[in-house]
């Protein structure tokens, strides 16, 4: 395989759409279409607990109309590290203060559509406060038993049907 051409397509404030051109290994040109987050912008998944409880959060995300359940996450800023994005994520989003537990490589997403790029921070909880969203944001916390959850969260999604759950909570919870 063999890139020939990456051209923007579109120019957003938080991803940009490109196209590549490239050689398949039959020399055949064809095109790739995705989408690549602005400046470089990495992102942190926080897997927060406390005692017996696991905390995710429900939040309404637009490209696919639905609320989503799903781990808290956000954006690296310029300058700061996955640890101290996942810390404040986990205070905005949630209002739970905590003590990192461990950080993951940089991990790819769903590397056929994206080249987002995520630290997955596991994170113990310590304490709690209140929420510090953002005017965009409408995020509900919950929690699960971390014994629990997977029943739990099968009994949510039935009461829920409007609701999505992240692949990555899956991944987490419901796989042995």
């Amino acid at each position: 395989m063999k890139i020939l051409k990456k051209y923007k397509v579109f120019d957003g404030d938080f991803s940009h759409f490109y196209i590549t051109e490239f050689e398949d290994k039959t020399g055949a040109v064809k095109k790739w279409e995705f989408l690549e987050r602005a400046r470089d912008t990495k992102a942190v998944v926080v897997n927060a607990y406390h005692e017996d409880k696991v905390i995710l959060v429900k939040q309404f995300r637009y490209p696919i109309n639905m609320f989503s359940i799903e781990f808290p996450a956000g954006l690296i800023d310029k300058g700061e590290t996955p640890e101290a994005t996942a810390l404040r994520e986990l205070l905005e989003e949630t209002g739970y203060k905590g003590e990192i537990t461990s950080v993951s490589p940089p991990l790819c997403t769903s590397a056929g559509i994206t080249s987002e790029i995520i630290y997955m921070v596991d994170i113990k909880v310590t304490s709690k406060s209140e929420q510090e969203l953002d005017d965009s944001e409408e995020i509900e916390v919950l929690e699960f038993d971390r014994h629990e959850v997977k029943a739990e969260l099968t009994d949510y999604l039935k009461a829920y049907p409007d609701c999505s759950l992240d692949a990555r909570v899956w991944a987490a919870y419901f796989e042995e």
